[in-house]
């Protein structure tokens, strides 16, 4: 049983000296740089895998904990961007008021709500923190907080949860810490500035979701705030009679007959094919690219081949977001042995011009839309790669 205390009482004014010994370290594996990972009482549940972080400048929780909560309807439905140090956005989905306890301090804190890919449910930072006073120290693995009246709580940190979610967080090379933005914000110690892919622009309205399935409500669109009721109904309207447009994942996509049209490669008959030598890589690399392999494999995009005469590598390219990869092929010599094109892809200003006198702009974006061509059968072994494992194929080409 857990009593409630207010924390706006005043401290004692003999509160202990909150600190950490070295005997605080027996029982844990040391050396180690572990982040703090807690159980702790969020309203009537119990949570999990909640990340204490004194860098997250807001206090985050999955969607799918508050929906096993049964307090979904209690969210107050808002689009706002969610920044990480790496510059990787995220929208939210809305904001939920929870108590979090802290035996014996309740404190009422202010969650965003995020449906995405985590090793953690949930992050509380620095609000929570700052709230009940805590001092952290993620090499004792402890959170220690004064208890209003004398005294000092303390929450321990599990070490090896801090390592399952360490490890899980490489594998799906995915960001965990974010920072909330607002417009005009100035830069404040801790917090980042906006950051928009072209300098100088910012955008001008914020978005609303509009829910295209009512038996799925986690299925979204968003459609600008400014537009007038009439403009937002008629948009909504439309989204949700075309519903069945929309792709939630590879398999929504069955693709586009072959017959109707496919990727053709024109190797010169001339030229011998090419087996790259097996490249080796990094442990931790091999795994990011395990997990977008077996992605491929289960969507049906690519597959096993038996003997291919073209081989070539997988590489690891950066994207922008720091921390994070892109799974490439490199095909340079399956190119050389192909016509170059003399028609590419028109320029970025010509695309822009042919937006000119049009009210509205959709930013839909058409998901993966390459993923849909299949490749001719007759070319799939061309364009065979090499993992650690066996060859691979190309069915339908995975390019976005």
């Amino acid at each position: 049983m857990i009593s409630q205390v207010s924390i706006n009482l005043p401290l004692a004014e003999d509160d202990p000296v909150i600190g950490f010994q070295k005997k605080d370290l027996v029982g844990l594996d040391v050396p180690h740089n572990d982040a703090l990972v807690i159980s702790i009482q969020i309203t009537r549940a119990m949570v999990d895998r909640i990340h204490a972080d004194e860098g997250s400048a807001a206090n985050i929780l999955q969607l799918a904990v508050i929906q096993q909560m049964g307090l979904e309807t209690k969210i107050n439905k808002s689009a706002k961007s969610l920044t990480g140090f790496n510059g990787a956005t995220t929208v939210t989905i809305g904001t939920i008021e929870l108590d979090v306890y802290a035996p014996p301090v309740i404190s009422s804190q202010m969650f965003m709500v995020i449906d995405e890919v985590s090793p953690y449910n949930g992050i509380l930072g620095r609000p929570w923190i700052s709230k009940i006073n805590a001092i952290t120290s993620a090499t004792h693995q402890k959170i220690r907080y004064p208890i209003p009246g004398g005294g000092m709580g303390q929450i321990n940190s599990d070490q090896a949860m801090a390592m399952k979610c360490s490890a899980q967080g490489l594998k799906k090379g995915k960001q965990t810490q974010f920072l909330p933005q607002s417009k005009n914000q100035d830069q404040v110690e801790g917090i980042r500035p906006e950051v928009y892919p072209e300098e100088g622009w910012k955008p001008e309205e914020d978005v609303e979701l509009v829910p295209l399935d009512p038996d799925k409500p986690e299925r979204t669109a968003r459609i600008g705030s400014r537009l007038s009721q009439e403009e937002k109904a008629e948009l909504a309207a439309f989204l949700q009679n075309n519903k069945d447009v929309f792709a939630w994942s590879p398999s929504d996509m069955p693709g586009i007959d072959p017959q109707i049209i496919c990727h053709r490669l024109h190797v010169n008959p001339a030229i011998k094919p090419v087996a790259q030598k097996r490249r080796n890589f990094a442990p931790e690399r091999v795994i990011i690219i395990e997990a977008e392999i077996d992605k491929l494999l289960a969507a049906g995009f690519i597959e096993e081949v038996s003997y291919a005469e073209w081989l070539a590598n997988v590489v690891l390219v950066a994207k922008k977001d720091k921390g994070l990869w892109r799974v490439c092929v490199d095909y340079t010599d399956l190119n050389k042995a192909c016509p170059k094109d003399n028609f590419p892809l028109p320029r970025i200003d010509q695309l822009v011009d042919s937006t000119s006198g049009n009210q509205l702009l959709s930013f839909m974006d058409a998901y993966s839309g390459y993923n849909q061509i299949m490749m001719h059968e007759d070319d799939r072994a061309k364009t065979s790669f090499i993992t650690k494992e066996v060859p691979t194929a190309i069915k339908s080409c995975p390019l976005g």
